[in-house]
């Protein structure tokens, strides 16, 4: 296994590598993309690569961040962290004063409802329901609703699947700027 990291980091797009399989409960595999690789395309070069090795995902989390990014975004408000766990994922938000979790499974629709209810309890905002999460092209698309009406967000997913979740879900929440628009504006505009 000692050869795993550096042929990791020899894959185009891969920015750089850490891996830990000794701790089975923390330990995993980090991979930094380099800015505007193909996560999709990185990620299957992992994965056939961590096959060729024998590394099953019982012994290696495996995460996927582009360099020169952290875990957060000064445009959020708040701190924005989605780890894969074993059968899971863990959605972290963190404020200033408040910081919240939830354990949920490996799909988007449950991570972004998870992220929408750490969020909402962080800004102290009543909890919303996530009705669908879908992609468009290079976009994601999240519709809330708060049992009277729905709201949309949408972000580009060009800076990795996290990013784009965490923009659209606070987009839906109405707590970060860029595009959001009632359901049936956004119904009429995009003729979906």
């Amino acid at each position: 296994m000692t050869n795993l990291a550096p042929r990791l980091e020899d894959l185009p797009g891969v920015a750089s590598v850490q891996v830990d399989l000794e701790d089975v409960s923390t330990g995993g595999i980090t991979v930094r993309l380099e800015p505007g690789a193909d996560e999709a395309d990185v990620m299957e070069r992992v994965r056939a690569l961590l096959v060729a090795y024998g590394v099953r995902s019982t012994r290696a989390n495996l995460e996927f961040r582009r360099a020169g990014e952290g875990s957060s975004s000064s445009d959020l408000g708040v701190e924005v962290r989605i780890t894969p766990i074993k059968g899971g994922a863990r959605v972290e938000v963190m404020g200033e004063k408040v910081r919240s979790f939830r354990i949920v499974p490996p799909n988007p629709l449950a991570i972004a409802q998870g992220l929408a209810d750490a969020w909402c309890q962080v800004v102290a905002k009543i909890p919303v329901e996530i009705v669908t999460v879908t992609f468009q092209g290079s976009f994601l698309r999240v519709v809330a609703s708060d049992g009277v009406s729905e709201s949309v967000g949408v972000a580009d997913t060009s800076q990795g699947l996290e990013s784009a979740l965490s923009h659209a879900v606070g987009r839906a929440l109405g707590l970060v700027p860029g595009f959001t628009a009632s359901y049936e504006e956004r119904q009429a505009s995009l003729a979906w």
